[in-house]
């Protein structure tokens, strides 16, 4: 298992990055989009150097179901171009989210969200990006979620077996999924349910944490690592059966 996290306040240096990391403790790295490409290459390398692995790529926030068909290509060329910026630098993921039948906003409630219609066209979506790009080194990802694609375990399985690209994996955040009071008291039973049902595809996972709010009607909330409910035990353990160059990446 690989520990990553976010950088605060450190310019783009290379040596100064591998520096921030290790003083830190983190052997893998978000990546950013908007550096060069000579740039995005020193980084990498340095971080190679220093066994540190250059994990993720975000091109989150691009609704690939935007109901606004110029935006919804838009979004879609978007996520090509960071796709294949990663993949040129051989960084692990590039991670998106799934869509939303609103426009603008990637993850706006619709109650059309969960539909079979949604599920075809988020697998139309996935596989017009990968066979455009044809990554052969980044895998592509989406994030689970709450209000989008994929929300369970079994779904993302199923997407996975309708997609039916070797480049396209998981992306496990379990507590975007913890959305039931019941579900967050025994999150360790989801925790180890979620890596038996996504283990074997499992590309990168993120590290947060749950609470609730004090007063009624309470409200599940996110919070730092280790501040909330989430049974980090269960989660680190599941983790570590894993490859051993899986990031757990903390947001």
């Amino acid at each position: 298992m690989r520990l990553g996290g976010p950088v605060f306040g450190v310019n783009s240096d290379p040596e100064t990055l591998v520096a921030y990391h290790q003083e830190h403790g983190f052997s893998a790295a978000f990546m950013r989009h908007d550096h060069d490409k000579v740039r995005r290459d020193e980084i990498c390398a340095a971080y190679t150097e220093a066994n540190i692995l250059p994990a993720e790529l975000g091109a989150y926030r691009h609704n690939v179901l935007d109901t606004d068909p110029d935006k919804r290509q838009a979004f879609i060329d978007e996520i090509c171009q960071r796709l294949e910026y990663a993949d040129e630098a051989g960084i692990l993921c590039c991670v998106i989210h799934g869509g939303s039948y609103e426009t603008g906003s990637w993850g706006s409630p619709n109650p059309d969200n969960f539909s079979e219609r949604a599920f075809d066209d988020t697998v139309e979506a996935v596989r017009h990006i990968l066979e455009r790009v044809k990554p052969s080194r980044t895998k592509f990802v989406i994030e689970t979620e709450k209000y989008v694609f994929p929300n369970e375990p079994e779904l993302y399985i199923r997407l996975i077996e309708a997609i039916d690209h070797p480049q396209f994996g998981v992306h496990l955040d379990p507590i975007n999924m913890i959305f039931s009071p019941e579900r967050l008291y025994e999150n360790g039973k989801y925790l180890k349910h979620c890596f038996e049902v996504l283990g074997p595809h499992i590309v990168s996972c993120h590290s947060k944490d749950l609470t609730t709010t004090d007063t009624y009607p309470h409200h599940i909330i996110e919070t730092y690592t280790g501040d909330g409910w989430l049974d980090d035990d269960v989660y680190l353990t599941e983790l570590s059966k894993l490859d051993d160059d899986v990031p757990l990446m903390i947001e």
